[in-house]
C-alpha cells in the first residue's frame, strides 16, 4: 500500500485533492462534533436530510441523462464552497437564532455539505479508480488525525478552527483541476471490476448490494440520543478523541480494502463490514454509558467506509458508450443513504421506543439476508461465466508457440500487459477468463485486445491464432 500511495502522490494535484476531500469529510460532520458545541437530537430533524436527499437525487437524474458534469463549472464550485463554509459557521454559532431560522440554516448546511462530498466524487473520476481510492483513503486518514487533534484544542478555539477547515476545504475544491494523466505504474491503472448490468436482474443485484447495507446503516440514527447525555458529564473531549480514532480505523479499513480486495470481492467486503457492524452498533448503544468509546469507533469507522463506497460507486458500473465514467451512481447511492436517514429519524419521532427498536433489528437482519443472497448469486453467476469461458481442457503450450509469441511480442513492441493477454489468447482463452485471471474488468481486457489486434494487424482471435501458428512454423523451419 505504501508504494501505491507514493506512486499516486507523484501525480500533480493529488495533495490538493486529499486536503479538499479531508476537509469536506470534516465539514459534513461538524454538526455532531461535541468539542465545538453541545449536540442535541433536535439538530437532526428529518427535513434537512430529506431536502438534501431530494437535491442529490435530482442531480443524479441529471447526470444519468448525460448532462455535463456539474463540478466542471467554476461558478457552481464557488457557490457550493461558500454555502458550505457559511452554513457550517452558522450551525456552530446558531445558539442565538430562532428555531425556524436554525432549521433553515441546517437545510442549507446539509444540502451544501452533501453536495460538496458528491461533487468531489465527480471531480476525482478522471484519476481512475485506483488513484481515486488512494486519495480518499489518505483524506480519511488526514481527517481522522485532524479530528483527534481537535480533542486537545480548547473549546473556545474549536469553532474557529472548524470554520477555517470549511474555508480551506472550499478553497481546495474551487482550485482543484483534475488532470487525466496516465499512471506511471500498472498497479494504479488496474480498473475496478464493474457489475455486468446486462439484464434487469443484474441491475437489481447491483443496486441491492449497494443500497441494502445503506438501509441497515440508517438504523444507527437511533443511537444518537444514547450518547448525547454523556456530554453533560464532561466527556465531550474524550468523545471527540474517540470519533477521531474511529475515523482513523475507517481509513485503515479502506486502505486494506484497496490493497487486498481490488477484485470481485470489493462490494462483498463492503456488505460484510457495514451490515453486521450496524447490528453491533445497536448493541453498544444499549450500553453506551460503559461502551461509548467502542460505540463511536464502530459508528465513525463504518461511516467513512460507507462514504468511500459512495464515492467509488461510479467505478462499479459499466462506462458510457463514449468510454467515460458516469457520476450518477455516486449521486444515487448518496441520496438513498441520506433519504434512509431522514426516514429513520422521522420514524423515531413517531414510533414508541419498543416498536422502533424491533423495526431497526428487522431492517438490519433483512439487509443481512438480502445482501447474503445477492452476493451468493453474484459469485455463482461469475463462476458459471468463468467456467463457460474456459476451454474444457486447457491446451498445452508448445515450446514453438511460446517462442512464436515472444518473437511476435518483440517485433510489434507489445506492452507488458499486452504480452500477458497475447499469451492467454494464444492458448485460446476468452475475455471473461482472462479478466478473472488478471483481476481486471472485461472492458479493460477488451480494450487491450483491440489495441493488440491493431498492432498485430488481425481482426479476431482466430486470425491471431493463425498468425502465431505461422510464426511457429517459420521458427521451426529456421
Amino acid at each position: 500500500m505504501t508504494s501505491t500511495c507514493s506512486r499516486a502522490f507523484s501525480w500533480r494535484g493529488t495533495p490538493l485533492a486529499v486536503l479538499g476531500v479531508a476537509c469536506a469529510l470534516m465539514v459534513l460532520e461538524i454538526q455532531r462534533m461535541p468539542v465545538a458545541h453541545v449536540v442535541s437530537f433536535s439538530m437532526f430533524a428529518p427535513l434537512p436530510y430529506a431536502a438534501e436527499a431530494a437535491l442529490i437525487a435530482g442531480l443524479g437524474w441529471r447526470a444519468a441523462r448525460g448532462r455535463p458534469a456539474l463540478g466542471a463549472s467554476s461558478a457552481v464550485r464557488i457557490v457550493v464552497a461558500v454555502l458550505a463554509a457559511v452554513s457550517a459557521w452558522l450551525v456552530l454559532e446558531g445558539s442565538s437564532f430562532s428555531s425556524p431560522t436554525m432549521l433553515a440554516i441546517r437545510v442549507v448546511y446539509r444540502m451544501a455539505t452533501g453536495l460538496l462530498v458528491v461533487l468531489w466524487s465527480e471531480r476525482l473520476l478522471p484519476l481512475g479508480a485506483r488513484r481515486a481510492a488512494v486519495v480518499i483513503a489518505a483524506a480519511c486518514a488526514v481527517s481522522g488525525v485532524a479530528t483527534l487533534v481537535l480533542a486537545a484544542v480548547p473549546t473556545a478555539f474549536a469553532s474557529p478552527v472548524l470554520v477555517a477547515v470549511a474555508v480551506a476545504g472550499g478553497t481546495a475544491f474551487v482550485a482543484f483541476r483534475p488532470i487525466d494523466a496516465p499512471p506511471r505504474r500498472a498497479s494504479l491503472a488496474v480498473a475496478l471490476p464493474a457489475f455486468s448490468c446486462r439484464t434487469r436482474r443484474d441491475w437489481v443485484a447491483a443496486v441491492g448490494l449497494l443500497c441494502l447495507p445503506l438501509l441497515s446503516r440508517g438504523t444507527t440514527t437511533s443511537t444518537l440520543q444514547a450518547w448525547m447525555p454523556l456530554q453533560q458529564a464532561g466527556a465531550g473531549l474524550a468523545m471527540q478523541a474517540a470519533i477521531g480514532c474511529g475515523i482513523l480505523l475507517g481509513a485503515a479499513v479502506i486502505a486494506l480494502i484497496v490493497r487486498f480486495a481490488w477484485n470481485r470481492a470489493f462490494v462483498l467486503v463492503f456488505d460484510l463490514v457495514v451490515v453486521p457492524v450496524s447490528f453491533l452498533s445497536l448493541y453498544t448503544a444499549q450500553m453506551v454509558s460503559d461502551l461509548w468509546p467502542l460505540h463511536f469507533m464502530i459508528v465513525d469507522s463504518t461511516y467513512k467506509v460507507v462514504l468511500f463506497y459512495v464515492m467509488m460507486a461510479p467505478f462499479l458500473f459499466p462506462t458510457r458508450k463514449e468510454g467515460t465514467v458516469s457520476p450518477a451512481p455516486a449521486y444515487g447511492v448518496f441520496a438513498f443513504m441520506i433519504g434512509a436517514r431522514a426516514v429513520f429519524i422521522a420514524l423515531q419521532d413517531v414510533l414508541a421506543p419498543s416498536p422502533y427498536a424491533v423495526l431497526c433489528v428487522v431492517i438490519v437482519v433483512a439487509s443481512f439476508v438480502g445482501t447474503g443472497v445477492l452476493a451468493l448469486l453474484m459469485v455463482l453467476r461469475e463462476e458459471t461465466a468463468a467456467q463457460r469461458s474456459r476451454p474444457t481442457e486447457a491446451p498445452a503450450v508448445l515450446p514453438d508457440t511460446e517462442a512464436a509469441c515472444a518473437v511476435l511480442a518483440d517485433r510489434f513492441e507489445l506492452t507488458p500487459r499486452e504480452r500477458e493477454i497475447f499469451a492467454l489468447l494464444a492458448r485460446n482463452y476468452r475475455a471473461p477468463y482472462i479478466a478473472e485471471k488478471l483481476v481486471v474488468s472485461q472492458s479493460t481486457v477488451k480494450t487491450h485486445m483491440r489495441n493488440l489486434y491493431a498492432k498485430l494487424g488481425v481482426h479476431s482471435q482466430a486470425e491471431l491464432l493463425l498468425l502465431v501458428d505461422r510464426e511457429a512454423e517459420a521458427e521451426t523451419l529456421s
